[in-house]
């Protein structure tokens, strides 16, 4: 089997046993509900360390032997701070645990125990008769659970001067620290006993376990004290000490103080009763009350109880000082003087509210008294001023600028000099605030006593400025027009602008355009003022569909080669003759062309068929397919009368 122990630095030494009447139980439990005493094992926790594993053999188990080279075998035992990097058999079948406690690099016990059950602790330790006392451990069972078969799990026994007590059952193999703890009273005449652990679980797969945190302290009543006691500047402090649940039938007492946190603590001169005075409080000093049931019990350290340390805290009121910023009477209204949130006050006129409104002029002083009943007090005067503002205001000149300005005028009275604050920005020493846009704005003008004038102030936006170009505009190619613009300023200056060409004024208040493709015009027009507004608008060129086609021509009698031919004559938005084509009466083509510039000669028909003969005269359709300058194809046809 595989035991591990934890804490167990305190397993040696043996000393004359006394026979104690305790009644053996089936389960351990504890009846103390009070304060318990200092450990009577010191080193309970085993301490701490960076080193994985003590190399110095502490001597804690009986009959085993201290492992440095961990994982302990059967009847080992080693002290470490942490299993998680042991191989070996460690590795697949123990979990990785460390010590617990909150110290780092805490230590705990690991014992791999024997196969045959038996004492794996024995400690005699002093005792004081009538006396009860609590004796605890953490336990953990470091087996893997589903590794494997079943393990067997630890079961101990606790056993006082040889007899078992209780038992803590089958510890469970869920990788959890248990605590299990038993109380028992001494017999009268009782000063030793031997405290002993004993491994009921047999050998083989299993029964591994860790200890820590060894206890065996003395129980006394339950003593309620404050963790925290505040005490006031140059004022005296009492303790007092409730005590309930008392196992003892008559109760002593000692308070006892520590100035090194804790460490070491000294019996105080005639403090033995449940309340105890500081005269002299310090906050760098705990306390803490001892209690026994007889007077030679209070003065062994195993044989009484103790309250946890009570920690002093000054609450010094000595630089309280009254608050509020309306500390004058201005222009008649009341100063607001703030004592703070204390839980009592006492004003020099009488009032007991945390706040008091000064009508007049004159000296004010409060006490106020803290939760802790200490006090702190203050005064000051309170001074009358009468102070006069007004403003002037000028608007933001253009819609939407920043040109607005405000002056403080009219000053008249305050002390000291004058700061002025638009919107709670920073204080300045000038009155004129400018550069601002429209909207709501606060006004203070404040003396160096801070009474204040408040001034609210609206700046308004004048009417925006507008100009209009109206709708957008359709032109046939070659046309023109005259921009015109509509505003509800008189306009002192004009920019025109148009992406194309054919502007043939850009300053003027209304030029001409004769635009030879589509494209935006815009303007921005500037009044006396300086303000602009402006608008655009698009001019949109559209193609002239017009073609022109011959209905007659003769090839052969017009000597000056005019109306000799048949051919097409769109208007000059035609980009491209895509095709052309001419039939005869029976639907035979004659003449075809594609793709051609207009106007190109090879567009001209002579009257000829595809082999170059003469035609018959007669009637003969055309057909056209033409794209003018906005990309579009269209189809054009009609008939030509062919004469010989």
């Amino acid at each position: 089997m595989r035991l591990f122990f934890c804490s167990l630095l305190i397993l040696c030494g043996a000393a004359a046993l006394a026979q104690t009447p305790i009644q053996p139980r089936s389960a351990c439990v504890s009846t103390c509900t009070g304060n318990l005493g200092d450990n009577i094992f010191p080193n309970g926790d085993f301490g701490a360390g960076i080193p994985n594993i003590v190399l110095a053999n502490p001597g804690f188990a009986p009959g085993y032997t201290y492992d440095t080279s961990p994982p302990p075998d059967d009847g080992y035992y080693t002290i470490t701070n942490n299993t998680t990097n042991w191989g070996s058999f460690a590795n697949p079948f123990w979990v990785d645990i460390m010590d617990n406690g909150p110290e780092p690099n805490g230590y705990m016990m690991v014992v791999n125990a024997s196969f045959q059950p038996g004492l794996f602790f024995e400690k005699t330790v002093s005792v004081c008769e009538n006396t009860l006392y609590e004796f605890s451990i953490d336990i953990i069972c470091i087996n893997e659970s589903g590794v494997g078969q079943a393990p067997i799990q630890p079961d101990l026994a606790f056993e006082i001067d040889g007899a078992i007590v209780c038992e803590t059952g089958k510890v469970p193999v869920d990788e959890t620290w248990h605590t299990s703890r038993f109380s028992f009273t001494t017999a009268p005449g009782v000063t030793t006993v031997k405290l002993a652990l004993r491994n009921n679980a047999p050998g083989g797969i299993g029964n591994d376990l860790a200890i820590d945190n060894i206890s065996f302290r003395a129980c006394g009543p339950e003593i309620a004290l404050p963790a925290t006691a505040v005490y006031c500047l140059g004022q005296s402090l009492t303790l007092n000490a409730a005590l309930t649940n008392s196992p003892y039938n008559s109760i002593v007492y000692q308070w006892q103080v520590s100035s090194d946190n804790g460490q070491n603590w000294m019996g105080l001169n005639n403090a033995n009763t449940p309340n105890y005075q500081i005269q002299n409080p310090a906050d760098t000093a705990q306390y803490r009350l001892v209690v026994a049931n007889s007077p030679g019990n209070l003065a062994l350290s195993f044989c009484r109880a103790v309250s946890f340390p009570v920690d002093l805290m000054l609450e010094d009121l000595s630089d309280y000082a009254i608050t509020g910023q309306d500390t004058i009477v201005c222009n008649g209204a009341p100063g607001v003087l703030r004592a703070g949130n204390y839980t009592a006050y006492a004003w020099s006129d009488g009032s007991a509210a945390d706040t008091l409104l000064a009508g007049q002029p004159g000296w004010y002083a409060v006490t106020v008294t803290t939760a802790n009943g200490c006090t702190g007090s203050d005064s000051l005067y309170v001074f009358e001023v009468n102070l006069a503002a007004e403003a002037a205001f000028e608007t933001p000149v253009c819609f939407g600028d920043s040109t607005g300005q405000i002056r403080a005028i009219n000053l008249q009275g305050g002390t000291g000099s004058l700061k002025f604050t638009l919107n709670n920005t920073a204080p300045q020493n000038t009155p004129l605030f400018t550069r601002l846009p429209a909207g709501a704005y606060h006004l203070t003008v404040a003396d160096s006593l801070n009474c204040r004038v408040e001034i609210p102030i609206a700046l308004q936006n004048p009417p925006r400025y507008v100009v209009s170009l109206g709708p957008d505009i359709n032109l046939l190619a070659c046309d023109s027009i005259v921009l015109t613009a509509q505003s509800n300023y008189v306009p002192t200056q004009y920019i025109w602008q148009f992406s194309g060409s054919g502007l043939r004024c850009s300053n003027c208040p209304a030029p001409v355009v004769m635009p030879n493709a589509s494209g935006m015009v815009t303007l921005q027009v500037q009044d006396s003022l300086g303000c602009t507004a402006a608008d655009s608008l698009l001019l949109l060129v559209l193609p002239r569909l017009d073609v022109y086609a011959p209905n007659v021509f003769r090839p052969d009698v017009t000597e000056d080669r005019l109306n000799n031919y048949f051919t097409l004559f769109p208007s000059k938005s035609a980009t491209e003759i895509r095709h052309f084509a001419v039939f005869d009466r029976w639907g035979d083509l004659v003449f075809e062309q594609k793709n051609q510039l207009p106007g190109a000669q090879s567009l001209r028909w002579d009257g000829s068929n595809f082999q170059g003969k003469p035609a018959a005269g007669g009637v003969f359709t055309w057909f056209a397919e033409i794209i003018f300058s906005d990309g579009a194809a269209r189809a054009y046809e009609g008939d030509v009368l062919l004469l010989r």
